[in-house]
């Protein structure tokens, strides 16, 4: 009867043990940095400006001998980041940045997105050009049902906007070795070149409305179709060493259409 109620007693000890033995083996994997389901184990942030290669040609709110961007009204969707591409890297880890929205990318205001993700090498950039609704209480008058709107000056004064409607994916490749995302170095930077995107559309001689120029796909639609056309020539990734959303001063390019 003894010798019952101590193997009972040893039986429940033996089961306690297990039970404590895997509380410790959770608790030593929850403290570490994160596994392969689990929370990614660094953040940073993609910032979004608007800039010009050639602002003595084509300003940012002022200036430019041809014209100035007064406002760039964008609708931008999720980005993906990725390993895979033609960059060769092993492994294939990807992660998202969330959708940015509707902003104004020539105000000269931070538009900026968190993300999370785990630290190493990355080929490519997905940038998704989304079109807002035509009934979008949320987004500008001027901005509903299309996709992208540029507004501006020519360098006499005559005002002009872009008008486009084509939702596309914008897509960056990096150099043959990639960019690194770590803990130091988590933050980027897309930037719109505004140059690149009006570079040799001859706005001066389009046809006017009212003293105005509109470029739409009805108002000098072969400028539309080339404005549409370089548009990812325009589109660049960067590093953003101190996270301000402005380009460095010696700005490190990461990724850039092919």
């Amino acid at each position: 009867m003894i010798f019952g109620r101590r193997l009972g007693m040893l039986s429940r000890m033996l089961v306690c043990g297990r039970f404590l033995a895997c509380l410790g083996f959770l608790a030593a994997v929850g403290c570490t940095g994160g596994t392969e389901t689990g929370n990614p184990s660094i953040t940073g942030q993609l910032s979004y400006t608007g800039t010009s290669s050639a602002p003595t040609e084509i300003g940012v709110r002022q200036g430019g001998g041809v014209a100035s961007v007064k406002n760039a009204w964008l609708e931008l969707d999720q980005v993906t980041v990725s390993s895979s591409g033609a960059c060769g890297l092993a492994g294939g880890d990807t992660f998202k940045v969330n959708a940015l929205g509707v902003g104004d990318h020539a105000a000269g205001r931070h538009n900026v997105t968190a993300f999370e993700a785990i630290p190493g090498a990355f080929c490519s950039l997905q940038l998704p050009f989304a079109r807002v609704p035509s009934d979008a209480a949320d987004a500008p008058v001027d901005l509903r049902g299309h996709a992208i709107v540029l507004a501006g000056e020519l360098a006499d004064g005559t005002p002009f906007s872009i008008e486009s409607d084509l939702a596309q994916v914008v897509r960056l490749q990096a150099a043959a070795s990639g960019f690194d995302i770590s803990r130091e170095r988590a933050n980027t930077l897309i930037a719109f070149d505004f140059a690149a995107w009006l570079k040799d559309l001859d706005l001066a001689n389009a046809s006017r409305e009212g003293g105005r120029i509109i470029v739409s796909e009805t108002s000098n639609i072969t400028l539309l179709r080339a404005f549409e056309a370089q548009l990812a020539s325009g589109v660049a990734l960067y590093r953003d060493t101190d996270g301000d959303g402005v380009l460095d001063v010696a700005p490190e390019l990461l990724a850039t259409a092919p």
